[in-house]
């Protein structure tokens, strides 16, 4: 009889959807679903309860120590950097801090030397010269003040007007024909690879220089990363010391012992 029991198709029984004059509200909310708002909006409005007690049982006049340790920060209170930096050393020991500190200047005083010598290396490919920016001068010396009023530029160097004014790269009439007639009989297949080559060229220089701007800036943090940790060694070794000026601009607090 069970057999049998289990070959008659049963009823399927359906959950009621929302009706058609309310689907504008979306779907139809189920006993589950309002359990769990109504259980998420009484823990929020207990909480809130809570809160406005306590702030309205609060003294104003309360004190903590762990208040000066701590700051305001996105509506949440934080510990400063340097009560943290105390409650790690308290955990982990200070002569654990004191290996740690070692090993950071070991590593920052390596890194400082690599990108040192990487420097070195990219100015000698570049041809870099550290007072670059400033500007050239080229004396030329004449035998009388009238030559000196009447002297061409493009002319002495024998160049084109166009060229007088670089410092570099400033070819000779002749150089600048052979130039043109070469460039006459190449074909458009050479013009097109010599642009490539150019471009090229160009787009490895820049990215040599954006490099080299990039590891300069780098040893600068590194040195002041060095500084401030030779100076925390300093403050925290034996002897009295006392402050004559505060950290700033990056650069780590002076002391006088």
């Amino acid at each position: 009889m069970s057999s049998l029991r289990n070959a008659v198709k049963r009823v399927t029984h359906k959950e009621r959807s929302q009706p058609q004059d309310r689907a504008h509200l979306g779907l139809l909310e189920k006993k589950k679903d309002y359990k769990k708002r109504a259980k998420d909006f009484h823990f929020k409005t207990d909480l809130l309860t809570k809160m406005k007690q306590k702030a309205s049982m609060r003294n104003p006049d309360e004190f903590y120590f762990g208040m000066k340790n701590t700051k305001m920060q996105n509506g949440k209170h934080k510990k400063t950097l340097k009560a943290q930096h105390k409650e790690r050393a308290e955990l982990i020991g200070a002569d654990a801090v004191r290996i740690m500190k070692d090993q950071d200047l070991s590593y920052i005083r390596m890194q400082k030397q690599k990108d040192a010598k990487k420097i070195e290396r990219l100015q000698a490919n570049l041809h870099f010269l550290d007072d670059s920016n400033k500007k050239r001068k080229h004396t030329v010396f004449v035998d009388r003040s009238e030559q000196a009023d009447e002297f061409d530029v493009a002319e002495h160097f024998d160049t084109v007007p166009a060229l007088a004014g670089r410092t570099f790269n400033r070819p000779r009439r002749e150089d600048l024909e052979k130039q043109i007639l070469v460039g006459a009989e190449a074909t458009t297949k050479e013009r097109k690879s010599q642009k490539k080559t150019a471009q090229r060229l160009a787009k490895a220089r820049a990215g040599a220089y954006g490099e080299l701007e990039a590891r300069a800036e780098r040893i600068s943090k590194l040195a002041r990363a060095e500084s401030h940790i030779v100076t925390e060694k300093l403050v925290a070794g034996k002897g009295r010391k006392r402050k004559i000026k505060a950290a700033e601009d990056g650069q780590p607090a002076q002391y006088k012992w």
